[in-house]
């Protein structure tokens, strides 16, 4: 029985490779071949096909939350730096909502005058990285999770030295497109907690 079961497995391989083989030939030696098949097949199998070949990619968000002329910077629990509150984009999310999301739930607050700077692919990595900024919406900024240690707004002109390494590009480019463009407005806002890490 185990003897007629591995005839079976084998010639099995041996024909569905023959056929994977025939296939891939015809393929190669008549390219317009698999146009036409797939211009045939129905346009939801169509977008799955592209879908399940294409690369996919993580999106991640850092914000430039302005309040004044200063902007926000948090410390993470994991992280020994300053740097830009940020997090990943979810399915079926706009930019805008993501950033909502990210900013009530990590520090009660939200963005107004939502823009974005720049959008960069992370070198040797499926990362997208969006970088947006808008004004502090909201009363107050209070941690609301564990995840950050401490914020504060900085003076854009009096940047902490020790930045994240990977928002340092972000930073300059900023300073130097905010310093093309007229102070942003000042909205009210609850004090910060301090740079000692309250939380």
């Amino acid at each position: 029985m185990l003897r007629n079961l591995y005839t079976a497995v084998k010639y099995f391989l041996l024909t569905t490779g023959f056929v994977t083989f025939s296939v891939t030939l015809l393929l190669l030696a008549v390219p317009d071949v698999k146009y036409k098949i797939y211009k045939a097949l129905p346009p939801q199998l169509r977008w799955e096909i592209s879908y399940a070949l294409s690369d996919k990619f993580l999106i991640g968000l850092i914000y430039f939350v302005e309040k004044d002329d200063q902007i926000l910077l948090v410390k993470h629990s994991y992280q020994d730096k300053w740097g830009l509150p940020g997090g990943w984009l979810n399915k079926r999310e706009t930019l805008e909502q993501s950033a909502t999301r990210e900013l009530q739930e990590e520090l009660g607050t939200g963005l107004s005058d939502f823009e974005i700077l720049t959008i960069r692919k992370v070198p040797n990595a499926q990362i997208i990285d969006v970088a947006v900024r808008g004004r502090i919406s909201g009363d107050a900024v209070k941690t609301t999770d564990a995840e950050i240690e401490s914020f504060r707004f900085f003076p854009r002109d009096a940047l902490p030295e020790d930045l994240i390494r990977t928002h340092k590009p972000f930073v300059k480019e900023y300073l130097a497109r905010m310093a093309q463009h007229e102070p942003v407005e000042a909205v009210p806002v609850a004090n910060s907690l301090p740079a000692s890490g309250a939380k």
